[in-house]
């Protein structure tokens, strides 16, 4: 029994023995062939890399900023119409539907009336005013007479247009020459045409005959917008009519 004992202790240490040899040797074979396979050098790439230098920095530009106030900015005031006063002083005056005596008459202003004034022409000549006994009727009044005076800034009241006039018409349908008054027109007799017929304002007119001693009146006539007044009396008594 120790003799197999003995046997296989003997052949184990062989064994073991060819064993560390064998891995010695393959260790070796290993060790040689890295030392004689070429060493691989580092890949070279196919795209080149460019590195910029690094530039001098360039400054930029700084950017003012505006400072901003706190005061808010008035707005421009706008224009306001000054107070402007028309008063009538030693007569009455007419108030009418526009700026000139060939317009219509709207109202009266009397003696003293003192009357606001909302609006003028363009020369100033007229001015349009507020009835002080009812401020919803207007009309225009004159500037150019002695009758009335005017305080305030005309020109600070707006500019008012006004459509025209319709025109009105006194004719002479007599045999004789006729003179309306005011305004010293003579008016030839009816056998004259055009020139027995004239274009005149709107006012109250007096009508003479100057082929009748003494030139006597003969009516009054009192035109409006668009109308025509016929003469057809003279001084003699005759009457007569256009054709």
């Amino acid at each position: 029994m120790k003799k197999i004992t003995k046997k296989y202790n003997k052949q184990s240490l062989i064994a073991i023995v060819m064993l560390i040899a064998f891995l010695a040797q393959a260790c070796l074979q290993t060790v040689e062939k890295d030392m004689d396979a070429p060493q691989s050098s580092p890949a070279v790439s196919e795209t080149s890399t460019w590195t910029p230098s690094p530039a001098s920095p360039t400054a930029l530009p700084t950017a003012t900023k505006t400072p901003i106030s706190n005061t808010p900015t008035a707005s421009p005031a706008p224009t306001q119409v000054q107070e402007v006063v028309f008063t009538v002083s030693g007569g009455n005056l007419n108030m009418r539907r526009g700026s000139d005596l060939a317009y219509n008459f709207v109202g009266v202003l009397y003696d003293g009336d003192v009357a606001d004034a909302i609006g003028r022409d363009r020369r100033g000549d007229w001015l349009l005013v507020e009835l002080p006994s009812n401020p919803d009727m207007k009309g225009w009044v004159t500037t150019e007479t002695e009758y009335s005076s005017v305080e305030g800034n005309i020109k600070s009241l707006p500019l008012v247009e006004v459509e025209a006039a319709l025109p009105a018409f006194i004719r002479n349908c007599t045999k004789h020459t006729i003179l309306v008054q005011p305004g010293d027109v003579q008016l030839l007799n009816k056998y004259n045409e055009a020139d027995n017929e004239g274009h005149f304002d709107v006012l109250t007119y007096q009508i003479y005959d100057l082929d009748v001693a003494g030139s006597p009146r003969l009516e009054d006539v009192r035109l409006a917008e668009g109308k025509r007044v016929d003469i057809n009396n003279d001084g003699n008594g005759d009457k007569s009519k256009c054709e």
